[in-house]
């Protein structure tokens, strides 16, 4: 649906022009301040702006010139006050160039000029059709109604088929919100209303005044990303501060559209998106039981477990498969772990008065992920006769330790068995044997022998089965090999890397990198040249030979430079869009003194690719100098 910005400041008008809009199936956005209007221009990017003629051509006249500063292809359509005798006319908003003109907005010609414009940019824009757009302009995979635990749902549902695509959920007459999901987990979310965006949640915590806000809705005006705008504001650094930003604000978003309790909603498979987001994953299933607390009805919960209340609830086999998704706290891992099947939940509700609202949250959460199962008769407790006497009772694990393992092994368990090991792709087996010991004795039971561990039990466990599977795999030639290969074919279909990976070559990169860091120089240079022969038509190893030659030791300064330059831009005639090519670029010529070319090809880099990391931290070096 269309999305035309209103910016009337006649109430009147505005509710008629709003109406007008919306009953010829357009979406109209009418704020009632029109200071709100080019902050929800920058955020939202409307199809069209009706911008009322005083407001054009008046005292508020920089707010049209603003617009058209910000995108000079905006559709303007400038309409007059003729219905209340105020009409400024064609000639005093000529200077901005409108799309059209409308002198009286109280008639029919109004709307049929919005459609026109809007039609005819539709029609352009479906020619050069990509990224999100494409996504959306396929027929959906599955749509619906929005009712209270909808939303949480499909978000499981997404999780469990590991699907990609566009969930959209529309309230009615409100904002809509696209949730981009990759491997079926969301990464982003883009909405419509005002309060959903970056700009605002970061002002509304309090982590950017005025002023601040003001420079980022201006970088985003001119084509930033709110993360990108935010680093050129000052407002948070580049690398990880701005990544926990994003993953927080993610995450607060996840939730509240979790708590959405009408609308209609729709799905949108595919992954062609992803160029064009900041991709931040999250734990969809944690989102999803915080969204559920802090939005949905507790009614809902007591309504949906019904049926089951002197049934005995019970961890099934999918408990410590799911643990690691969920997320699940201390508290909440507490509550999880004494759903043994021999208490009926309604006793075991009971018991649990003082925080009853979480266990009755958490109970529907894990039946509806499949974590917990509800039996008709208790679980067999151990025969009294014969009985082994339990072992002295252990001392507890403390806290900080218990939330440092927790931690640990949820960085493990999603990850890759590489990652599970903590080497790279580069690792050999004495290394790998040494990795596999050093974790797997650190999660060892052996380790906490002297401890209750309680809630970590399952945790534990997965992580033993994860570290153990990954040296099988990682420790035989055979296997290790053919899970390279899966991983970087995962690589290619994801779009991270170029087809055509070969294998060898991005070991020796691997290499590379790893004497890069021990700062081994001449040992990166003849890896990063190992991989380069071996694939020369990849330009990450390319732009990597260049990094490592600013720093040969074997070179004076000025070659260093001119070497990297010619790396670089090899890399560049590869892949254009290269942004550690860029980066590299770059630091080549501010090494040789064109400090204004550096920052007009890191500039330009950004404006392809404006949540790049790295471009981020070299413009903020060359700034600095």
């Amino acid at each position: 649906m269309p999305r035309i910005l209103v910016a009337e400041g006649h109430p009147a008008t505005r509710e008629f022009v709003a109406r007008s809009l919306a009953d010829a199936g357009l979406e109209a956005i009418a704020p009632e301040d029109p200071q709100q209007v080019f902050e929800l221009y920058a955020a939202q990017r409307p199809d069209a702006v009706v911008l009322a003629a005083d407001l054009a051509a008046g005292p508020a006249g920089p707010l049209a010139q603003r617009l058209r500063g910000a995108d000079p292809r905006a559709l303007l359509v400038v309409a007059d006050k003729e219905h209340l005798g105020k009409a400024r006319g064609l000639a005093a908003v000529l200077p901005l160039k409108p799309n059209a003109y409308v002198a009286d907005p109280t008639r029919r010609e109004l709307v049929d000029k919005v459609q026109q414009l809007v039609a005819q940019a539709a029609a352009a824009a479906r020619a050069r059709l990509r990224g999100s757009a494409l996504v959306l302009s396929r027929a959906p995979a599955a749509l619906g109604e929005v009712r209270p635990g909808v939303v949480a749902r499909l978000l499981h549902q997404i999780w469990r088929s590991a699907a990609e695509g566009v969930l959209v959920l529309e309230e009615p007459a409100g904002p809509a919100r696209r949730m981009f999901f990759q491997r079926g987990a969301p990464v982003a979310l883009q909405s419509d209303d005002p309060a959903d965006a970056l700009v605002r949640w970061l002002r509304d915590a309090g982590r950017l005044d005025a002023a601040a806000q003001r420079a980022a809705v201006e970088g985003m005006a001119s084509g930033l990303s709110p993360g990108a705008a935010l680093v050129a504001a000052g407002v948070l650094e580049p690398g990880e501060p701005l990544s926990a930003a994003l993953r927080a604000h993610l995450e607060a978003l996840v939730a509240r559209a979790v708590g959405a309790r009408e609308g209609r909603w729709r799905f949108h498979p595919g992954g062609e998106f992803a160029g064009e987001i900041h991709a931040t994953p999250v734990l969809p299933l944690r989102a999803i039981l915080e969204g559920a607390r802090s939005g949905i009805p507790a009614r809902h919960f007591s309504e949906a477990l019904r049926a089951v209340t002197d049934a005995y609830p019970v961890r099934t086999g999918d408990f410590q498969q799911i643990l690691p998704a969920a997320g699940l706290s201390s508290a909440d891992l507490r509550l999880a772990v004494s759903l043994d099947g021999r208490t009926r939940m309604r006793d075991w509700l009971e018991a649990r008065r003082t925080e009853l609202r979480d266990a009755l949250t958490l109970l529907w959460f894990l039946s509806m992920v499949g974590a917990v199962a509800f039996h008709e008769a208790p679980e067999a407790g151990d025969a009294v006769y014969g009985k082994v006497p339990a072992p002295p009772r252990r001392r507890p694990l403390p806290a900080d330790r218990a939330e440092a393992v927790r931690q640990a092994a949820l960085q493990i368990l999603p990850g890759s068995y590489f990652r599970a090991l903590g080497v790279d792709i580069s690792a050999g087996p004495p290394e790998i044997e040494a990795a596999y010991r050093e974790v797997a004795g650190r999660f060892h039971p052996d380790a906490f022998a002297q401890f209750e561990v309680g809630d970590l039990e399952d945790l534990l466990a997965a992580v033993q089965d994860k570290v153990t599977a990954a040296y099988k795999v990682l420790s035989t030639p055979e296997k290790r090999e053919a899970y390279l290969s899966f991983l970087m074919l995962r690589y290619e279909l994801s779009g991270v890397r170029r087809p055509g990976i070969d294998v060898a070559a991005e070991i020796a990169l691997k290499r590379g990198e790893r004497a890069l860091r021990a700062r081994r120089i001449s040992d990166a240079l003849a890896a990063f040249r190992e991989a380069v022969e071996r694939n020369p038509r990849e330009p990450e190893y390319l732009a990597m030979l260049g990094f490592a030659a600013l720093h040969d030791p074997a070179l004076p300064p000025g070659e260093r430079a001119q070497e990297a330059r010619r790396q670089a831009r090899k890399a560049l005639s590869l892949a254009p869009d290269g942004g550690r090519a860029a980066a590299v670029l770059a630091l080549a010529e501010a090494a040789l003194g064109e400090v204004a070319e550096a920052r007009r090809v890191t500039l330009a880099a950004l404006k392809a690719q404006p949540d790049r990391e790295l471009l981020k931290q070299v413009l903020h070096r060359l700034n600095a100098a």
